[in-house]
């Protein structure tokens, strides 16, 4: 059990520091461009994640098509709209609002599964929209594109949490995993075509870093699964603030003041809380993987980012 909480916790600081790499250079390549380059490479890696038995063409055999086709496409958009909140936000900003996921998917459980959500859920999702006001301050100060983006990336990532739990556990670990890569992959590389600019060399070398961190991030929470039960690692994820405050400090010069600590203290609260109550309730289900940056946070949950 230790050894998978390790694991997990050094798969979220991976990921973290490819998060912190798309901001390095989402500034001058196009958010759906470095999604592509980041992925690309995962995909084409992706067969070493199979089980025995498990075929490469599982990757597009799926035993729920529609809801496996509208799991993909939330969590692969998560992927460049994360890219878009980082590149425009300070880094712990960003994940902040990101990390608005777990209440949203309860609140999505509700209009769509129909599940009942007790007084004390409903209290943290309403604190968790508190934080996010907080964060923001609207009329205070400028609300800004990143917001609504990072806020956009946490819906869609909910909205693949809650499409896999309804597909359950009838799909392989390696179709859940791959589909997103190959998803992610493919709806970057067509919507980066009108922007697309040919990377230096030094956006190379930090594209195949991304790319680095996307597998290697995979690949630790998949060993810690081995040793441990994926929902009792989902709350390792909430390390990546911590990271985030961190990196953005030294690397961005980025220093949130208190008031947006007090909100994200409050949303990261929030989440932790809510995850903890869905274990309680035995609602939480046992995801396969997260699928990267947060998009890691809606693949986490169904899948995954599980994340």
């Amino acid at each position: 059990m230790v050894k998978g909480i390790v694991l997990a916790f050094l798969a979220f600081a991976v990921f973290a520091w490819g998060d912190a790499i798309v901001k390095a250079i989402g500034h001058d390549l196009d958010p759906f461009e470095v999604t592509f380059f980041g992925y690309l490479a995962p995909l084409l890696l992706s067969p070493t994640f199979m089980k025995p038995g498990e075929r490469l063409s599982d990757i597009v055999r799926w035993k729920s098509p529609w809801l496996m086709a509208l799991r993909v496409f939330f969590i692969s958009v998560t992927t460049p709209l994360s890219v878009m909140a980082f590149t425009s936000l300070p880094f712990a900003e960003a994940f902040a609002l990101l990390f608005l996921m777990p209440s949203l998917v309860t609140v999505l459980s509700v209009l769509v599964l129909k599940e009942k959500v007790r007084w004390r859920r409903g209290l943290a999702v309403c604190a968790a929209f508190i934080g996010v006001l907080i964060i923001v301050r609207p009329g205070f100060r400028e609300i800004l594109p990143g917001h609504l983006v990072a806020i956009a990336g946490a819906l869609c990532a909910a909205g693949g949490v809650i499409m896999g739990r309804m597909i359950g556990t009838t799909e392989t670990r390696y179709t859940l995993i791959g589909s997103v890569f190959l998803g992610t992959t493919v709806i970057a590389g067509v919507l980066m075509i009108p922007g697309f600019t040919w990377p230096t060399s030094t956006q190379w070398w930090l594209l195949l870093a991304f790319a680095a961190t996307a597998f290697v991030a995979q690949a630790f929470f998949v060993i810690a699964t081995t040793y441990a039960p994926a929902d009792r690692l989902g709350a390792t994820q909430y390390s990546q603030i911590l990271w985030a405050l961190l990196i953005g400090a030294l690397f961005f010069d980025e220093w949130p003041d208190a008031i947006a600590l007090f909100g994200i203290a409050i949303v990261v609260g929030a989440g932790l809380f809510i995850f903890a109550r869905e274990r309680t309730l035995n609602k939480t289900p046992s995801p396969a993987t997260p699928s990267a940056p947060p998009e890691q946070l809606g693949a986490l949950n169904s899948s995954s980012q599980n994340p």
